[in-house]
């Protein structure tokens, strides 16, 4: 009996250690891109076109990779919310929604009811999940402006300050 335990804590053991050696590995690839991650181009919810890094104005960049109908999105956007306020005159916040479910309409009325300040875009391509590695929502990340991942996480940073230039 013994060694059965013994044998599902090594299993769990390696299960956990390949599973953070693919994340690093992720991370590091997306980390090695630099400025393609600031390249990326997206839609906002009047479709007009908008690139990551003209939003950034030379600020990092706390995007919120997000969409109306997860339930664990809907609990952290106060969070969010409360940082783009915060913090607007050093972070630049931006939802970009994900999952191709929600229509630029819908966006607009989700954006009105929850009084969501910052900016939303729309990535219907992938292109902004596929850059940055997501696989599941909701994900922050912090980037500064050359693209470099500061923070990223299914919640927004408590302590936003420790990752800010100063």
């Amino acid at each position: 009996m013994a060694r059965r335990g013994t044998l599902r804590k090594k299993i769990f053991l390696f299960t956990v250690i390949l599973t953070m050696s693919f994340t690093s590995f992720f991370l590091y690839a997306t980390n090695t891109r630099g400025g393609n991650l600031m390249d990326l181009t997206l839609m906002d919810v009047d479709g007009r076109k908008v690139r990551l890094d003209q939003l950034a104005e030379g600020k990092p960049l706390l995007l919120y990779f997000w969409a109306s109908w997860c339930k664990p999105c809907r609990k952290i956007q106060p969070k969010v919310a409360s940082l783009a306020k915060e913090y607007k005159d050093r972070v630049t916040v931006v939802g970009i929604n994900v999952g191709g479910l929600d229509s630029p309409k819908d966006i607009k009325k989700y954006r009105s009811r929850h009084r969501i300040t910052y900016t939303m875009l729309i990535d219907r391509d992938d292109e902004a999940v596929k850059a940055y590695s997501v696989s599941a929502i909701p994900v922050v990340i912090l980037v500064d402006e050359t693209g470099k991942i500061l923070f990223r996480d299914n919640e927004p940073p408590a302590n936003l300050e420790k990752f800010l230039p100063e």
